[in-house]
């Protein structure tokens, strides 16, 4: 993919971009709003780049900073060393030090994050140094793996119907992981389907028919593609640990969309015993809700943030 292609999309969403070296592998960070100010942080997940939040960029970039990159072989992004990077734990450094780019070295940001974005900003926010740069938490559509394989034991040792159901159901929901693991069929399909492959599956999924987002190039879908499915071999049989109940001080908004494909309500069942701040709020969308439904996304983002941001410290 050329930066010129980069360049493009970013422009044509009214934003900016740059690249951050960072450990050695550069970052392709995507940028706007306002110069000063709150910051607000999106992480993307998979299989998918930081042009999933361009709409919330836009729409809240009248009162906040806006931030997001790409993780790391997506796009502008140069792919890491080896697979074993693709840890969550290695890749919560490229979150502070793209806070600290646009922020300086004090900043604190609101953090958003989506599916794998989400999954790794759980650790993020659960991190005992990290944390202390998060003003509020906005998840959609990924829990903490720890917690959520915590839920999935206790569900099945529990032997009552409706958890065992429940638990039975959101694997069928994941069940696709089992075929990413299984290397190297994943690569061969993505190979041969391509753009074809990927626009399907963000159709079955909820991403409507004329979103821009489907017109990537097959050099810019492959790259979400295929390295970041280390994502799912170094992290779903090793998972971070569950944290410690009522640890995490992080004001968070969870956002459930009543359509997702690949992530059901139950699986957060458990969540309250572990955040002190907790608030959740239910829509009818898909689990690409912020394409499918961006206003509503937006304003949710930005109700908790506001407030989130006249409640801080100084």
């Amino acid at each position: 993919m050329s930066v010129a292609e980069v360049d493009d999309s970013v422009e044509k969403a009214g934003l900016r971009s740059r690249i951050l070296q960072v450990a050695g592998h550069p970052l392709n960070i995507v940028y706007g709003g306002k110069t000063t100010g709150p910051i607000i942080l999106f992480l993307h997940g998979y299989p998918d780049s930081s042009r999933v939040w361009y709409e919330q960029m836009q729409a809240l970039g009248d009162e906040y900073r806006v931030v997001s990159f790409d993780l790391r072989g997506v796009g502008g992004s140069g792919p890491p060393r080896a697979g074993r990077d693709y840890h969550i734990e290695s890749l919560l450094p490229d979150i502070d030090a793209v806070l600290r780019e646009i922020g300086g070295e004090e900043a604190k940001a609101h953090l958003v994050g989506h599916d794998w974005g989400s999954t790794i900003g759980w650790s993020f926010v659960c991190h005992p140094v990290f944390r202390e740069r998060v003003l509020s938490w906005t998840s959609m559509s990924g829990p903490h793996l720890g917690i959520w394989m915590r839920w999935i034991f206790e569900g099945l040792r529990s032997l009552r119907p409706r958890r065992v159901l429940s638990v039975l159901g959101q694997l069928l929901k994941s069940s696709y992981v089992l075929f990413l693991l299984a290397f190297p069929l994943p690569e061969i399909a993505w190979t041969v389907f391509g753009v074809a492959g990927w626009r399907a599956i963000l159709r079955i999924a909820g991403v409507p028919r004329q979103d821009p987002m489907l017109q990537e190039s097959r050099s810019k879908v492959l790259s979400m593609a295929l390295r970041p499915m280390s994502l799912y071999r170094r992290n779903v049989l090793r998972p971070p640990q569950a944290p410690p109940k009522q640890s995490i001080t992080v004001p968070t908004l969870l956002i459930i969309s009543s359509g997702d494909a690949f992530v059901s309500e139950a699986s957060f069942d458990n969540l309250h015993e572990y955040v002190c701040d907790l608030t959740v709020h239910r829509i009818g969308g898909t689990h690409w809700a912020q394409r499918s439904h961006p206003e509503i996304i937006a304003e949710q983002i930005r109700g908790f943030c506001t407030r989130h941001t006249e409640n801080s410290p100084g």
